[in-house]
């Protein structure tokens, strides 16, 4: 009898593992991880290893995706959730961006690593060209355009307009992680041409008043929220 998949046995082992000899990769829902690896905390590398990282955006993605669609990622982290989606359905129709310079060569060993090649933004997607202030966190998922700790070190990003990014690539399913920037965002996004959107909210950052003027706007857009996929702070929104 073969050893199941996210069974108690494999979470024992695993756990056996982590203390014993941890891998420079990890694998989840398909997609190789860098694990244990210069700029990934303690934190993140076991939520890799034990598969929990981004694991509520990849449970929706995976069911929403479709071979139709468009993807734009902003907030691409590690890679994994581009990664997946060049798996499903080309690397060609894949489009991410990340504004903190210190991941690209994670992300880009991401993509090579599962054979993928999405096309990867070193921006940050904003109101207007230029540049603008971000804020790089110990654990790189918490880095964002507004400071969430006293130990976060300011740095300069290059600034692309999102709306100009949004009329050439013609995204049909947004991915956005971005730390609580999703309120400015969603504000000045023009999304006529977008059906689906997988949103990471941040109430912590925005309160509930903000994460609720995201949802009001988004639903006089014609965007409905998806109850079968809520989890936790992570939504999913779709055209009606």
């Amino acid at each position: 009898m073969g050893l199941r998949k996210g069974g108690k046995t494999e979470k024992r082992l695993k756990k056996l593992l982590w203390h014993w000899q941890r891998p420079a990769w990890a694998e989840n829902q398909g997609i190789w991880l860098p694990c244990c690896q210069p700029g990934i905390s303690e934190g993140i590398a076991r939520q890799i290893f034990f598969g929990e990282y981004e694991s509520k955006e990849i449970d929706i993605v995976a069911q929403k995706i479709n071979e139709h669609d468009i993807v734009v990622e902003v907030g691409a982290g590690l890679g994994f959730l581009s990664a997946y989606c060049a798996k499903r359905i080309g690397s060609q129709r894949v489009h991410s961006f990340e504004a903190n310079p210190a991941l690209m060569p994670l992300i880009k060993a991401t993509y090579d690593r599962n054979a993928v090649s999405p096309a990867i933004n070193n921006v940050l997607l904003g109101r207007g060209q230029g540049e603008c202030a971000f804020y790089v966190e110990a654990d790189f998922w918490a880095s964002s355009a507004t400071p969430r700790s006293v130990d976060s070190i300011l740095i300069k990003v290059a600034q692309r307009d999102l709306n100009e990014e949004f009329a050439q690539l013609a995204p049909t399913f947004l991915i956005v992680d971005i730390e609580g920037g999703e309120g400015e965002f969603f504000a000045y996004a023009e999304l006529s041409g977008v059906k689906k959107i997988c949103l990471e909210t941040h109430p912590d950052v925005l309160g509930n008043d903000g994460i609720s003027q995201i949802f009001s706007h988004l639903f006089s857009l014609g965007f409905c929220l998806d109850f079968s996929c809520i989890r936790k702070n992570v939504f999913f929104f779709q055209r009606a």
